[in-house]
C-alpha cells in the first residue's frame, strides 16, 4: 500500500497545495486524477445531491479517481465525488427533508417547481451515495463512481428555480448556485517516507502509528513540516483538534479551501473503508 499527495493546477510542473494559491508542491510522477470545484461527474442532473435543510444543490468539492488500493467499496467503483452543503446555519425549508427521504409529495408540493425538483432528486438518487453529517450538523454527500461515470461528460448543477426568500446570504447555506468555484485539475503523486503508510491512525501508537508532532526526532519533525496542509490519501493525518475514532489506513484527508470546501480553516477526514467522517478547525 502507498500514500499519495494531491496537487492542484493545469500543469504537473506548476502545482500548488490549494487551488489558486501560491504555495507550490512538488509531486514527482504526478498523474491527473480528477478535478475540484465547478461541475459534477456524469451522474445525471437530477441526482445532484441537495441539502436536507434547504433543498439547494450542494457544491461539488472534488471528484477523484482512486488508486486501486483505495477502491474499498468494490473494484468497479474507481472514483469518489464529494459534495458539501455547509447548512448548519441555514433556514430550514419545510418539507425538504421528507421529500429527500422519499416521502411522496403532496399535491401542493408537486405544484411547486422547487419542491418538485427536490422530490425528483430523491427519485434519481445515486445508488452509491452516502450521506454524511458533521458534528455541527452540516450535510455532505460522498458518491462512489464507476469508471463510466467518472469518464462521462461533466454536468452543471440543476437550473436555479428557487423561489423568493431562499437567496438570503446568511440563511441559504452554501450551494452550487451561489458558491461554486472554478474547476481546477487535481493531480496525485506518491508520498514517500511517511512512517504511517498502511497503518490506521491512532493516538495511543497502536499498530506502530506515530502521531503527528509526537516525536522530537528531527527527521520526523522535518517530514511533518513538509506535509502539513497537504490533502492526501493514506499516511499521517493531521486533524486540527481530536483524532476521529474508527479511521483506517484508507483515510482521505482534505484541506479547507479545496473546490470551495468551507471548514473555516479546518481539515476533514473521510475514511474510504469505514465511512467515518469528521473535521475540526
Amino acid at each position: 500500500m502507498k500514500a499519495y499527495d494531491l496537487g492542484f493546477g493545469e500543469s504537473a510542473d506548476e502545482l500548488t497545495v490549494l487551488p489558486g494559491k501560491t504555495i507550490e508542491i512538488d509531486l514527482p510522477g504526478a498523474r491527473v486524477a480528477g478535478w475540484c470545484g465547478g461541475r459534477a461527474p456524469g451522474i445525471g442532473t437530477a441526482a445532484w445531491p441537495r441539502s436536507p435543510v434547504t433543498g439547494l444543490p450542494m457544491i461539488h468539492v472534488i471528484t477523484l479517481e482512486l488508486p486501486e488500493d483505495y477502491r474499498r467499496k468494490g473494484e468497479h467503483l474507481v472514483a469518489i465525488s464529494f459534495f458539501q452543503a455547509d447548512d448548519h446555519v441555514a433556514k430550514n425549508i419545510e418539507g425538504v427533508a421528507g421529500l429527500l427521504e422519499g416521502t411522496a409529495p403532496t399535491a401542493e408540493q408537486a405544484a411547486d417547481p422547487f419542491l418538485a425538483a427536490v422530490a425528483a432528486t430523491a427519485a434519481a438518487r445515486h445508488p452509491q451515495q452516502r450521506d454524511l453529517e458533521d458534528l455541527i450538523g452540516g450535510a455532505h454527500a460522498l458518491l462512489w463512481l464507476t469508471a463510466e461515470e467518472f469518464a462521462a461528460p461533466r454536468i452543471d448543477p440543476p437550473a436555479d428555480i428557487r423561489p423568493a426568500g431562499l437567496g438570503d446570504e446568511y440563511r441559504r447555506g452554501q450551494n452550487a448556485w451561489d458558491d461554486s468555484t472554478p474547476e481546477t485539475t487535481v493531480w496525485l503523486g506518491e508520498r514517500t517516507d511517511d512512517p504511517n503508510t498502511g497503518i490506521a491512525p491512532s493516538e495511543d501508537g497502536e499498530g506502530g502509528y506515530v502521531d503527528a508532532w509526537s516525536s522530537e526526532d528531527e527527521q520526523l519533525q522535518e517530514f511533518w513540516s513538509s506535509v502539513e496542509g497537504i490533502s492526501h490519501l493514506g499516511g499521517t493525518v493531521m486533524p486540527c483538534q481530536v483524532l476521529p475514532e474508527g479511521l483506517t489506513p484508507y483515510v482521505f484527508e482534505l484541506e479547507d479551501g479545496v473546490g470551495g470546501f468551507n471548514l473555516g480553516g479546518g481539515t476533514a477526514q473521510i475514511d474510504l473503508e469505514s465511512d467515518v467522517f469528521d473535521w475540526a478547525q
